[in-house]
């Protein structure tokens, strides 16, 4: 069994899967799209069109390969995408994924603040633990469980602060690569 996922594995590396770049170092993606129909959402609440969720999970999915950090450069393909259109799909694609990345920085904030909170409360909670057994007021238990109490806290601190904000810190730098992309539009070969 061990030997079959190591070949599997092993064949997955030999295939070519790297990332094409541009002159400038930006990640290629190319987008063909035989239907522009889907591509904004009907629905939205400003002057720019708002990305089809669709649209947005597809490109989200391209990009597993391409590094957090790297910029990004579409190549849309289409025949069906006129010049006033391809200004409007750009105008979507950069607004919705600043969005995303105003929305990942708030939220990484909001966490980094409970993290902050939580290991506050850890660190009262041990200091009245502390207290209470030099002043000889506390019993066994009491002080067990405020013990227990406080590395619970102490440990949600910790894994909210560099576990949950780091995966929020890439999805901040994709969002801002996504946000700052390069997109040019092609005739669909």
């Amino acid at each position: 069994m061990i030997k079959e996922l190591k070949e599997i594995k092993n064949q997955l590396a030999l295939k070519n899967n790297d990332v094409e770049h541009d002159d400038e170092g930006r990640a290629i993606i190319n987008l063909r799209v035989k239907n522009d129909d889907n591509f904004l959402s009907p629905y939205s609440t400003g002057v720019k069109g708002t990305l089809s969720g669709e649209l947005s999970d597809f490109i989200e999915h391209s990009l597993m390969e391409v590094h957090h950090n790297e910029r990004i450069h579409f190549k849309i393909q289409s025949d069906t995408i006129d010049e006033s259109e391809q200004k409007e799909y750009t105008d979507a694609i950069h607004s919705h994924y600043a969005s995303c990345y105003k929305e990942t920085v708030l939220s990484k904030h909001r966490l980094m603040k409970i993290s902050l909170i939580m290991a506050f409360i850890a660190i009262l909670t041990l200091s009245a633990m502390i207290f209470l057994e030099v002043s000889g007021m506390a019993n066994a238990v009491l002080v067990e469980v405020i013990d227990i109490i406080a590395w619970v806290f102490m440990w949600e601190a910790v894994d909210i602060f560099f576990l949950r904000c780091a995966v929020l810190r890439q999805k901040e730098r994709r969002y801002l690569c996504l946000s700052e992309s390069v997109i040019e539009f092609l005739p669909l070969n």
